[in-house]
């Protein structure tokens, strides 16, 4: 195989966990965390793992510049200007959307970090003019820099692409060995299905370094990227990386439904009451503390699937990509106020 090179955006060797706590609470096999919150690096996240190699190859080819993607409380751009920042490049954030009236959550630190922020208005345009419209101002913004003599690398939405896919790849090896050291057994590994970079990270490297366990996606939006959209990054990572592993949508598993999944909630960034409900169960038993956008999705599939014997008994890893800033954002925040506090605290 060949190997990628990186930096050392954020830490690897996070914990591997037992919940006993949350085990005992279902009795129904043994539950566990891999602590992926825990990379460090701006408050921590998956996608420092993928940034150690996106980061590498930008420092490598002289780029001065990261810009990438998401919505106004994306992790993956905290973390990208995060990673900028530390290593003495600019970046820039693209966000969908009107400017917010004021910073909350991920904006507040990526304002700290000094990303520069451009939002884009859909306005009333439908998705192929408001796609056009983007690309165009997106070509601006990098013309823009281009002209004060910098070199902008464009990271994909998520760090998605084969390079940050990697990053997953071998975050499967330090599982394997983690699970060996402690001599436990796991069955399943069940993430978040999202931008697809780090489920086809894991999928791979779970095929690559034969790992005793399936890989289970949990969607995060209503209508989730197509499975052939993910075979396409799996493949293209084993090409880059030489191996001789192929991958077909019938290998892959997402649960909960590929079209308006019951996972996802009302919309991506938005969550429901089952959702919240996962994620105050994992605070109250373990002091977990999940999002509500990613991983607190992955809390309630996850919840879900045991109260619904999918997993009969087996041991299940709960992979924790992080997420916590987005707990401070309107309206994640005004949902778990009415949920939480005029009702339940007392005053004497």
């Amino acid at each position: 195989m060949i190997s990628f090179k990186r930096v050392e955006v954020g830490y690897v060797n996070t914990p591997l966990e037992y919940l006993s706590n949350l085990t005992n609470y279902f009795n129904k096999g043994k539950i566990y965390i891999k602590r992926d919150d825990l990379t460090g690096l701006a408050l921590g996240g998956n996608k420092t793992r993928k940034l150690d190699y996106i980061v590498k190859y930008a420092l490598d080819n002289n780029y001065t510049t990261l810009l990438t993607y998401g919505a106004p409380q994306t992790n993956h751009g905290r973390l990208t200007i995060a990673a900028a920042a530390k290593f003495g490049l600019k970046s820039i954030l693209i966000c969908e959307g009107k400017k917010p009236e004021k910073m909350e959550g991920n904006l507040l630190l990526d304002r700290m970090l000094n990303g520069r922020i451009v939002f884009i208005d859909r306005k009333d345009m439908d998705e192929k003019t408001y796609q056009e419209y983007k690309i165009k101002v997106v070509q601006e913004v990098i013309k823009k820099y281009e002209a004060n003599n910098e070199k902008v690398l464009e990271v994909a939405m998520g760090g998605s692409s084969p390079l940050g896919a990697y990053g997953y790849m071998q975050c499967i090896k330090e599982i394997v060995e983690q699970i060996a050291q402690q001599d436990i057994k796991i069955d399943h590994l069940v993430c978040a299905y999202g931008s697809m970079g780090t489920f086809a990270g894991l999928w791979l490297g779970a095929k690559y370094y034969q790992a005793p366990f399936d890989i289970i996606g949990i969607p995060v939006f209503p209508t989730p990227f197509a499975l052939a959209d993910c075979v396409k990054l799996i493949n293209e990572l084993a090409k880059e990386c030489q191996i001789d592993i192929k991958c077909d949508i019938s290998d892959l598993k997402v649960l909960g439904g590929l079209k308006n999944n019951k996972y996802a909630g009302p919309a991506y960034g938005r969550s429901n009451q089952e959702i919240r409900k996962a994620m105050y169960l994992l605070a109250s038993q373990e002091a977990i503390i999940t999002d509500p956008c990613y991983t607190g999705k992955v809390a309630y599939g996850l919840v879900d699937l045991i109260e619904n014997d999918y997993f009969k008994n087996d041991n299940v890893l709960f992979l924790h990509t992080g997420g916590s800033p987005a707990l401070y954002a309107t309206p994640h925040n005004e949902e778990i106020q009415a949920d939480l506090w005029n009702d339940n605290v007392e005053e004497y």
